[in-house]
């Protein structure tokens, strides 16, 4: 089955409630599955109704009336529908098998009611008929079975009771009269059952289709996962050629100008891809953050080494209050560097300061990491969008990116059960934080807390 199939079976169209050899047949199973679950509420149902109608036969019939009714009732309906109770939480039979079995419970559940109108006939007691009507209209509607099957099970029963009335030597007018209502009240349920067999064809249909299009979606981002992981390491292999290549040309009279601006640029290149494939990840759900108790201390010496090596020749000072780093942390330990890390390069390259300061405070149960700069600040008109996607700050420094820094930091800290904000003054620089909480067994750091 194939979504070309399900659109040429909605164009023709299923009038007649049959669907293409191949949709009919998984049409049917899904049905019958469907017919099971349905089965286990609509049955407890029946069983209850049909125990209340034990007892009202009890106290409304004479008593060899009832004796009779109350014994086809316990003996033989009862244990019927208990059968079908106990079959529908089985493994076994099939859904398919187990379909034929609810159906033919309708019909022997049906032929009970017309022996007990029977028997008072033959009683000459006077009971009226409308427990066929009740009976039809709870097979067609209460039990869910297809069109097909209510209407031969039901005609069936109509049958049925009509031989009854004839048998019994009843006038033909009241018999006319009953089957007239009877006849109506079977119309009745046939057209509810084809309205209600055709609107589940069609949702069959659609959910189908929309069953393939979530299987295409998925397999198509398998096909980009397997593609971002691919170009992630293709794209840097050959960047770290030339780094290392331009780390080994050593003239006599010293590094030439231009390797030192090689170097800065495969650095910005390298940054930009770490930022494309993670913008990538994130879109591709491929980060599942390990949330785990973080000393801050190794990640700041972390970012302190990658520092020194990803600045190259700017002149910015990153200084790093390594005595902050005392605190621990619940977060993902590489996303939280991550972090930093877009943060740090945020500031030294949008700030258009000479310094760079990272620290981080105790807040309550949480810890406040900040990277501050001492720049001209965020500009007001940006101040509440800076944190969504390819929108940058500008500052004399500027080299090209795409504006999804600050998104990551965003996006990783949301990942990580953090929060996330900006405090900037113009003129006087601007600080981006993020924070997390503390663990539970990790020593509280020094302070009023």
């Amino acid at each position: 089955m194939n979504a070309e199939q399900i659109r040429q079976q909605q164009a023709a169209g299923f009038l007649n409630l049959r669907f293409a050899p191949s949709l009919e047949d998984t049409y049917k199973q899904n049905r019958a599955a469907l017919i099971r679950l349905r089965a286990r509420p609509v049955s407890v149902a029946g069983l209850a109704l049909f125990l209340v109608y034990a007892a009202m036969d009890m106290l409304t019939l004479p008593t060899e009336l009832a004796r009779i009714t109350v014994t086809i009732r316990l003996a033989i309906t009862c244990p019927l529908i208990a059968l079908v109770v106990w079959l529908a939480y089985r493994p076994t039979p099939s859904d398919r098998h187990f379909e034929c079995i609810y159906t033919l419970a309708y019909l022997l559940g049906g032929l009970t009611v017309v022996a007990i109108i029977g028997a008072a006939r033959h009683l000459a007691f006077p009971l009226p008929y409308e427990g066929m009507i009740l009976i039809l209209m709870f097979g067609y509607f209460a039990m869910g079975l297809p069109f097909f099957s209510a209407s031969v099970v039901s005609m069936v029963l109509v049958i049925s009771y009509l031989v009854t009335e004839l048998w019994s030597g009843m006038a033909p007018a009241p018999i006319l009269s009953n089957l007239f209502f009877l006849m109506t009240a079977n119309a009745i349920g046939m057209i509810g059952a084809w309205t209600s067999d055709y609107r589940h064809r069609a949702h069959f249909l659609d959910r189908q289709l929309l069953d393939l299009m979530h299987q295409a979606t998925r397999d198509e981002s398998r096909r980009k996962t397997e593609l971002i992981t691919a170009a992630s390491h293709d794209l840097r292999q050959p960047l770290n050629v030339i780094d290392i290549t331009l780390e080994s040309f050593s003239p006599a009279d010293g590094p030439h100008p231009a390797t030192g601006q090689l170097q800065d640029m495969i650095r910005h290149l390298r940054r930009l891809l770490g930022t494309v494939f993670d913008s990538a990840r994130l879109n591709e759900g491929m980060i599942r953050p390990d949330i785990q108790a973080v000393s801050l201390a190794a990640v700041f010496r972390d970012l302190g080494d990658m520092m020194n090596d990803a600045l190259g020749h700017r002149d910015m000072a990153i200084r790093i209050n390594h005595e902050s780093g005392q605190f621990q942390v619940l977060a993902d330990p590489g996303l939280l560097l991550r972090v930093l890390q877009n943060l740090v390069f945020n500031a030294v390259e949008h700030s258009s300061g000479t310094l760079v300061h990272l620290a981080a405070e105790r807040v309550g149960r949480q810890v406040r990491i900040g990277v501050s700069d001492n720049g001209t600040g965020a500009p007001a008109v940006l101040k509440d969008t800076l944190f969504l996607p390819y929108v940058r700050g500008r500052g004399p420094n500027d080299r090209p990116g795409l504006g999804l820094g600050l998104t990551i930091v965003k996006e990783f800290t949301t990942l990580m059960q953090g929060s996330y904000g900006m405090d900037t003054e113009a003129g006087r620089g601007s600080t981006f934080w993020v924070q997390f909480p503390v663990p539970v067994t990790a020593s509280p750091g020094p302070g009023p807390d």
